[in-house]
């Protein structure tokens, strides 16, 4: 798996994401526990989490056209250094009269994350070879699950057990260690053609392959599930089976397993058949979920979400090489800044009402129709692809 990385330069940018996803994960734990100690509400502890969502309406985009324009390293740097003040400021909150610091280093922090990641993704075209890129985007998916499985786990234990204002620490300590990595970095400008054809296209929208329409699509309607299923994942760990923060913690431990088999799956895949395979992994995603809503044991329920992690974690690294190869480079980072603010958008919209309706409706009975719609949209997908292909034959 990790021979990708030896002598490659993409592994800088690997490293600096480990390290700053495991940093964030750290901060998450500590900032959500530090709200709820110091308030006791959950409406709090509420807000907390959707004010990071906030920065996504306006910022991915506005990432993205940068990386189009300028050096992508130097972009990533600033980013980092700009968030490594913000990321202490969390220590000097003592009481409820500092609650309105908790919450500006939030969204000044969950801003730089929206900048950021399609400046980081953009990036990887530029530094890995078209017949890597579905093998590199898995690996994107590994690190997901590294992080998720170390950030989280790790995170509890160092606020728990020695202090939240140790994970602070850390957490801003990461973004300095991440931004050495990104310094080893080649220059990733655009070149004088590719910059004056970013400076004056406009309409860049209009130049993109029907492919991409098709992906965008795609990555548009997906995040209805996954906001319904990331707020099922809390019921089911801490009251389907009464196991509390520790069924939690296991839940989010096997999909990190998960993300990194799915390594392994993506491995094999041709890179012709990419589109055909995400579809068919949503639907087996959804399998799993519904499976998974019926569950008798943590056991089982553990292996069923390493299955649906698995499945996801295909389904990403295949729609996101599938960008990353059809799209015009000088178009690339706001392609993928659209990318990072409509399906952030819409996982915070569909966990507020994934937690709405679970008032209403048991977390089984969510679970099945959760996983009933993501087989649907699997099959709207598959009838809109035919159906073009076949609009294309007759027109033709």
């Amino acid at each position: 798996m990790f021979h990708l990385l030896k002598g490659h330069q993409y592994k800088y940018l690997f490293q600096a994401g480990i390290v700053n996803g495991i940093g964030d994960r750290f901060s998450q734990v500590a900032v959500l526990a530090l709200v709820l100690n110091l308030t006791g509400s959950g409406l709090m502890v509420g807000l907390v989490m959707g004010a990071r969502i906030i920065p996504y309406i306006i910022l991915p985009p506005l990432g993205g056209r940068l990386a189009d324009r300028y050096d992508r390293r130097t972009l990533m740097i600033l980013t980092d250094s700009i968030r490594f003040p913000f990321a202490l400021l969390f220590l000097f909150v003592e009481n409820q009269e500092g609650l309105w610091v908790v919450y500006t280093a939030v969204i000044v922090l969950a801003c730089g994350e929206a900048f950021y990641q399609p400046i980081r993704k953009s990036t990887i075209s530029s530094l890995v070879e078209k017949e890597s890129l579905l093998k590199v985007n898995a690996l994107e998916q590994v690190m997901i699950g590294v992080v998720l499985i170390l950030g989280s786990v790790t995170g509890g234990i160092v606020a728990f057990f020695i202090s939240p204002k140790v994970s602070f620490i850390i957490n801003s300590l990461t973004f300095l260690v991440a931004a050495l990595w990104i310094k080893k970095l080649p220059e990733l400008k655009s070149n004088k053609k590719q910059m004056e054809k970013t400076k004056d296209e406009s309409d860049w929208y209009r130049n993109l392959k029907p492919i991409i329409w098709f992906v965008l699509f795609v990555q548009f309607l997906l995040p209805i599930t996954d906001g319904i299923f990331n707020v099922l994942i809390t019921y089911y760990g801490g009251n389907t089976f009464g196991k509390e923060d520790l069924g939690i913690g296991l839940l989010y431990g096997s999909l990190g397993i998960g993300l990194v088999i799915s390594f392994y799956i993506s491995a094999r895949f041709n890179k012709r058949k990419l589109l055909k395979a995400s579809l068919f992994f949503i639907v087996v995603e959804g399998v799993m979920q519904i499976l998974a809503s019926q569950s008798s044991s943590i056991v089982s329920m553990c292996f069923l979400f390493i299955m649906i992690s698995a499945a996801g974690g295909v389904t990403a690294a295949c729609l996101d090489s599938l960008v990353m190869e059809k799209t015009d480079p000088s178009h690339l980072g706001k392609v993928f800044g659209v990318i990072e603010a409509v399906s952030n958008i819409q996982v915070g919209i569909f966990m507020v009402a994934g937690g709405i309706l679970i008032d209403s409706f048991e977390a089984r009975l969510l679970g099945l129709y959760g996983g009933e719609l993501n087989i649907a949209l699997a099959v709207l997908f598959m009838l809109i692809l035919v159906g073009s292909k076949v609009f294309c034959k007759r027109i033709s």
